[in-house]
């Protein structure tokens, strides 16, 4: 990883940057980085984007607009700090900022501010689409791959990308920013690039931002220095099957004491009745056979684990 410096250096504002700065007529790219504090990867790699397009100038038709998620917890380099964000971004709790309801934890703040920058882009009549991508990394090791909701739209954008594509997760666990943009109309997906401090995540970040201003219509593949490169960095991290479907989540309560077995990685091959992991000194075992999905290998979190087919 090139030298960037930690996160907490960067003097972070809720606007990590816009390209160009003025918006010219034509699609939105909305880009948010770190709704996870522990997870700082997408923002150093916005922060590598935002740098090349000043440098380089491409011809653009539209605006990329790189957002922090959640500030406070970036800063103090922590997943959270009272609400998981990416659990909180519903409806309701739109409804009720809205309607200036003081709610009593600090990610609705979050939520809120991200709310505007929403708002902002939506009556822009400059703006003819909003796409979105919402960039994450992983408490375990893994290949880079894109989750998205079942929307047909955001399943077809997330197809034009050379990663395995896992649909439906929302149906486990509603309130992530994506899933609350898809049912704004708009098109995207989260992108899990890797494990929190693998500094080869902050490269497939990078090169997700990079294709997707292609993809998205901001750019001509021509316009981009070495677009091959990045497009082909992606390419190379997964030789399975590209569609894969949520079908199971190991729930965890609040006060459970969880634990993965070691050595579980995304999308690696699990059989039914295989021990995956123990809560409260009981073994876990695989429900099904299928493929691992997010197993968790951190103090915070609700979800053990997932099975995708």
């Amino acid at each position: 990883m090139r030298n960037e410096g930690k996160v907490q250096d960067l003097n972070l504002n809720r606007i990590l940057g816009k390209y160009p700065s003025s918006p010219i007529k034509g699609p939105t790219l909305l880009v948010s980085a770190g709704v996870h504090g522990n997870e700082p990867s997408g923002v150093l790699a916005l922060k590598r984007v935002f740098k090349k397009l000043e440098q380089e100038k491409p011809q653009f038709k539209g605006q990329i607009i790189g957002v922090s998620g959640n500030l406070e917890a970036l800063k103090n380099q922590v997943r959270l700090v009272d609400r998981d964000l990416n659990r909180v971004c519903t409806p309701d709790n739109a409804s009720k900022i809205e309607m200036v309801e003081e709610l009593s934890f600090h990610e609705a703040k979050e939520f809120k501010e991200l709310l505007k920058v929403i708002q902002e882009i939506e009556e822009n009549p400059n703006s003819t689409r909003l796409f979105f991508m919402d960039l994450h990394t992983t408490s375990s090791p893994t290949v880079p791959y894109i989750s998205v909701n079942k929307g047909e739209e955001s399943y077809g954008f997330a197809m034009k990308f050379p990663l395995p594509v896992a649909k439906g997760i929302e149906k486990y666990i509603p309130g992530h920013f994506d899933h609350y943009l898809t049912l704004l109309g708009h098109v995207g997906f989260t992108v899990e690039a890797g494990q929190h401090e693998a500094p080869e995540s902050v490269d497939y970040h990078e090169a997700m931002v990079i294709v997707g201003l292609v993809n998205s219509g901001l750019v001509e593949k021509s316009d981009i220095r070495d677009y091959d490169h990045y497009y082909n960095r992606l390419k190379e991290t997964f030789g399975g099957e590209e569609g894969y479907k949520v079908v199971y989540r190991h729930h965890i309560d609040e006060g459970d004491l969880f634990k993965m077995e070691p050595g579980y990685s995304n999308f690696k091959e699990v059989k039914k009745g295989e021990l995956l992991a123990h809560s409260n000194n009981e073994q876990v075992f695989a429900p099904m056979d299928g493929r691992i999905f997010l197993p968790l290998y951190q103090s915070q979190g609700s979800d053990g684990f997932f099975i995708v087919q």
